[in-house]
């Protein structure tokens, strides 16, 4: 019990900074709302389906919907954690609208938040294969 209560405390503190950051970003925002904007929309979306809440996965459910199976050894959630292509479905998209259209609101965020994503996920299969 209370290694959940500190799971749900610290994503708490993590999605709170988020949106103090995004928010932050609103007040001095002096930019349009256009098809960039989209950008930014994609990359939460992104973070959204790949952040852990407890025991709770976005991405997982997600996949389960669809009928996928969420990991490749779906008997006991080992192996390769297919909700990380998921997330790449967000991020790549996110990042060629936020590089096309750099002047809208958010494609900056958007993309830079995508890029960080993208190659964190990219260094991490690459030690997978590695391994």
């Amino acid at each position: 019990m209370e290694h959940s209560f500190s799971s749900i405390l610290t994503y708490s503190i993590q999605a709170i900074a988020i949106l103090l950051i995004i928010f932050n970003f609103l007040k001095k925002n002096e930019k349009k709302v256009g098809w960039g904007s989209l950008s930014l929309l994609l990359s939460l979306l992104g973070m959204l389906v790949s952040f852990e809440f407890g025991n709770y996965i976005l991405g997982d459910q997600l996949l389960s919907l669809l009928g996928l199976p969420a990991w490749s050894n779906s008997v006991n959630n080992t192996g390769f954690h297919y909700t990380l292509f998921l997330s790449i479905i967000f991020f790549i998209p996110s990042l060629i609208i936020g590089y096309k259209n750099p002047k809208a609101f958010g494609a900056e965020m958007g993309k830079l938040v995508s890029s960080i994503y993208l190659t964190l996920i990219t260094v991490t299969l690459l030690f997978l294969i590695i391994s």
